[in-house]
């Protein structure tokens, strides 16, 4: 008995630091290609003497979308024997001898750096863009990328995955080539390939009619140009384009509703949850034309400004939040939609915790859509955010007891690291001419004062709180399995990994930041179970980015 304890907590062991090795080599490869894709420009191409070699540099930096769709289109094809192929792969890298060809790799990327550095220095060099250096270049590509799946696992691995799933790899590679081309396609020819313009122009015109229609209840003085989408007041008018029209919020609802009945397909009835698609689609679309309304109204009897600034930004994404939320709401309180009772008990064990994990995060989007679209740009009811955060973690606080709030160094050191991730990836950007910097030198020296108070302690404080007690706290473990009170906090799992990882960067603006971000802020919660760790991590990297503005005027890193 007490062996074979032995054995399945070294396999634990095990298991668990290549789970961490694979999240740092994932992570490397990540921060690669952000810094060779984000640290050259393509040559332009000059209208005479153009050597064809000039044009694969040129569209060199097609390489990157075209290999992301190859990829995930091989996902897919291999997603019936994924688990086989990840189970194999972890038993040939448990005892793998990996750090040489990290070095390896290492020298490889540093060698490709320089490279790219010489062809795509500006002005080009003509003599770089030629056959030979192309060759070489593409060579060095695939060499550090060949270095680094040899770091991953062993080469037979490879060798062996190619022959016995030719046929999936080859058909992701074609699905995936195809991909990249017809969206290609779809974003040059907006104008004529399969007439998406007729299709948004005569979506445009039942909008604009319905505007007219709300608007016509309150005003009288209306400006109505139906061939041209021109639609307002005498005193503020808009154009009804392809963005204005409903179809931007047909579209997310329409993947929304079907990553939803995807996940909880077996709590919905079907094909009765169908319905929620032409239901979604046409509240989403209704509630669009509300929109315009109130836009044109706020534009027209109160503030220009921020009608098209606050409010145009937000009140989209406040429609698709609660439209969203009321599409959940609805398929689980209605017979017709759900296949299991509402009042069963055992669904009410996990609401208490799980209300404590995501409320927090909620009423913060929630505060943020709303003193954002009450703005003109420069968020003057910030501090109503932090107030209302702290209330809710207030409220909740005997609920997180649980959760482990003890850290260790690592933490602070984690955090640093994506720091200085974050300030790698940031933009150059004119700091005086944010919205923040000029709303700031509007107000006094005291109301500044107290703002800037307020906004570290969100920043520093109630946002890191809320984010990871909803990603790093309940997501990440309810993307194990549904009960998720049982998951253990660090339980790996590449699947809540990877999605966790990539919706917190979605959730930021500087999303490939964000994502990198969300890696390590998971890592720092694996590495001991502990969410104290995950916390304190977030809690530095805004705290450092809090100093940094205030001590050098980098407002950009708080617009």
């Amino acid at each position: 008995m007490i062996s074979e304890y032995v054995i399945r907590v070294n396999m634990l062991v095990t298991s668990k630091r290549l789970a961490i090795r694979w999240m740092v080599l994932l992570a490397i490869l990540a921060l690669e290609l952000v810094v060779i894709t984000a640290r050259y420009e393509v040559p332009l191409l000059l209208a005479n003497n153009v050597s064809w070699p000039a044009w694969l540099f040129h569209f060199s930096k097609e390489i990157w979308s075209a290999s992301l769709w190859i990829t995930g289109a091989c996902l897919v094809f291999l997603s019936p024997r994924l688990k086989v192929i990840l189970s194999n792969l972890q038993e040939q890298s448990s005892e793998y001898r990996w750090l040489i060809w990290l070095v390896f790799h290492a020298l490889a990327f540093a060698t490709f750096a320089v490279v790219t550095a010489l062809i795509f220095e500006t002005p080009a060099n003509p003599a770089h863009l030629s056959l030979s250096w192309f060759a070489g270049w593409f060579t060095l590509a695939g060499a550090t990328l060949l270095l680094w799946l040899l770091t991953l696992a062993p080469g037979h691995f490879w060798l062996r995955l190619i022959r016995q799933e030719y046929t999936a790899l080859l058909m992701g590679c074609l699905l995936g080539i195809c991909a990249w081309m017809l969206i290609g396609m779809l974003s040059q020819y907006q104008t004529s390939f399969l007439g998406q313009n007729e299709f948004w122009n005569s979506l445009a015109v039942p909008t604009l009619q319905l505007v007219h229609f709300l608007l016509g209840w309150f005003y009288t003085d209306l400006a109505y140009q139906p061939e041209t989408f021109l639609l307002g007041t005498a005193s503020f008018q808009v154009e009804i384009s392809y963005a204005c029209s409903g179809i931007e919020g047909i579209s997310l609802i329409t993947i929304f509703l079907a990553i939803y009945l995807w996940l909880f397909r077996k709590e919905l009835r079907f094909p009765q949850a169908f319905w929620l698609f032409p239901l979604g689609i046409i509240v989403i679309w209704l509630a669009n034309a509300v929109r315009i309304a109130m836009l044109i109204a706020i534009g027209a009897s109160f503030s220009p400004e921020i009608a098209l600034q606050g409010f145009h930004a937000q009140a989209g994404w406040i429609a698709f939040t609660l439209i969203a939320l009321g599409a959940i709401a609805l398929s689980n309180r209605m017979r017709f939609f759900t296949v299991t009772k509402p009042d069963v008990p055992s669904v009410k064990t996990s609401k208490p915790l799980a209300a404590a994990l995501l409320v927090p995060l909620l009423v913060l989007m929630a505060a943020t859509m709303v003193t954002s679209a009450s703005s003109s740009g420069f968020d003057t009811l910030y501090p109503l955010r932090v107030v209302a955060i702290a209330i809710v973690l207030c409220y909740f606080r005997k609920a997180y007891d649980g959760l482990g709030w003890r850290w260790t160094w690592q933490a602070p050191a984690i955090g640093t690291a994506v720091f200085m991730i974050w300030m790698l990836l940031e933009p150059d950007i004119d700091s005086s001419k944010t919205a923040l910097s000029q709303g700031l030198a509007e107000l006094t020296s005291g109301s500044a004062a107290a703002w800037l108070a307020f906004r570290v302690l969100g920043s520093v404080i109630t946002v890191p709180l809320a984010e990871e007690l909803a990603f790093r706290g309940y997501l990440i473990r309810k993307l194990v399995a549904k009960d998720f009170e049982n998951v253990p906090l660090g339980q790996f799992s590449w699947f809540s990994f990877m999605l966790t990882s990539v919706l917190f960067g979605l959730l930021h603006e500087r999303w490939i930041a964000g994502t990198l971000a969300g890696m390590c802020y998971a890592l720092a919660l694996y590495r001991r179970g502990q969410i104290g760790d995950a916390v304190i991590a977030h809690m530095t990297t805004n705290a450092l980015i809090a100093i940094f503005v205030l001590t050098q005027a980098r407002w950009s890193l708080w617009s």
